[in-house]
């Protein structure tokens, strides 16, 4: 089989199109450019050149595991946030690029505050305390999450990129015993009769606890907004990925505590509201 680049991962695209992929030209090119081990720009000087049939077997190996709707990230093995790779586990719930909105929330109390201390509760892959903590000097970070598997992965990650951090295993605050400037999550908020509906890539292959977020999706947000002013410092902050639908029930949930007293969301560039943000009183 005499093929040029091209005209390969072109018949990847196709395939992964057939077989109901949402972005079937963008993970033709990212299985090409991981198979062999190359960026974006090699790739676009390798796409006049022949493919021997090695190559060829091995790419379409690739796109079979992919027209499963097994997803990209558990096949790499990475997924990029902040500009950081972060390491990926099946086991794992795979961070979505909405969570950057999250995370340039975060950033932005972080300036305001200067030197912070942050708890990333949930932390799955650790993607947000982690990239909070590369990206701003002076950011003190700890990490939990529920779940071992979580718990090592972000052990990892942090490892890769030289982050000195704690991650605590434990359902959310159990494991917490220090107070911190600012709390960031993105736990579980998805309707659990909403899961089915998903993409295959969703239902199918994540882990169905890190996903579940009760009956209207808000079990997490009563405890968390609920729990937080007692591990917050004082004027801290509260900083929630939420659903795009979701803002004024958090709000309201907020409210009647009591213990809050501005509130800021944030949102992504759909121009969907992905992020809630609460201060607790200056004077509780």
């Amino acid at each position: 089989m005499s093929l040029l680049v091209r005209d390969l991962v072109k018949m990847g695209e196709t395939q992964l199109k057939k077989a109901g992929c949402p972005d079937p030209k963008n993970d033709a090119e990212i299985l090409y450019c991981y198979m062999r081990r190359i960026d974006r720009n090699h790739f676009i000087m390798e796409w006049s050149e022949i493919v021997d049939d090695r190559i060829c077997d091995k790419y379409f190996d690739l796109i079979a595991d992919r027209s499963t709707r097994r997803p990209l990230q558990h096949i790499t093995g990475i997924q990029n946030i902040m500009g950081l790779d972060f390491s990926i586990r099946e086991d794992v719930l795979i961070p979505r690029m909405d969570t950057e909105t999250l995370i340039g929330k975060a950033e932005e109390i972080i300036k305001r505050k200067g030197k912070a201390s942050v708890l990333d509760l949930c932390c799955g892959s650790g993607c947000v305390g982690i990239s909070l903590a590369a990206r701003n000097k002076g950011v003190k970070l700890t990490m939990a999450d529920i779940s071992p598997a979580a718990k090592a992965l972000a052990e990892a990650n942090a490892k890769k990129f030289g982050i000195k951090t704690d991650v605590l295993l434990g359902d959310l605050f159990a494991p917490i015993k220090k107070k911190y400037h600012i709390i960031v999550s993105n736990p579980p908020y998805i309707p659990s009769a909403v899961i089915e509906t998903l993409e295959d890539e969703v239902k199918r292959f994540e882990p169905k606890e890190a996903l579940d977020g009760g009956a209207l999706g808000l079990d997490f947000y009563e405890r968390i907004v609920k729990e937080a002013p007692l591990h917050l410092k004082k004027e801290g902050w509260v900083v929630l990925e939420i659903g795009h639908d979701q803002a004024a029930q958090v709000q309201t949930i907020a409210e009647e505590t009591n213990l809050y007293e501005e509130y800021e969301t944030a949102k992504d560039l759909a121009g969907k509201t992905r992020v809630f943000a609460a201060r607790i009183k200056k004077k509780r």
